[in-house]
């Protein structure tokens, strides 16, 4: 399912899709860490690298991030929900995405 990119706007044939993330959460203990089974996609229609929002995940969250663009998996330390880095992920879009139109 996609949404909006700004998901403020609730048109329903709002020009800017973008599908939402998926979160899967791996390991136990320490080696927590949350990956983002679709950030490729997502990054695709937002017209940036998969690297840019996944590293902004991890300097709102202080967490690391790794990256494996080879398997496509990008991981973010710890466990996170996939609906609180949409939320983030919006506010990624109001600070990079809306500097850049300028």
């Amino acid at each position: 399912m996609s949404v909006n990119v700004n998901r403020s706007v609730l048109d329903q044939f709002y020009r800017y899709k973008m599908p939402r993330i998926i979160a899967k959460v791996e390991g136990k203990g320490n080696g927590i860490k949350t990956v983002i089974v679709n950030m490729t996609d997502v990054a695709k229609s937002l017209n940036r690298p998969p690297t840019y929002p996944t590293k902004f995940f991890g300097c709102e969250l202080g967490a690391q991030t790794q990256f494996d663009a080879k398997n496509d998996r990008f991981i973010v330390n710890g466990s996170h929900e996939a609906s609180k880095l949409q939320d983030m992920l919006d506010g990624f879009i109001s600070q990079v995405c809306a500097v850049s139109r300028m």
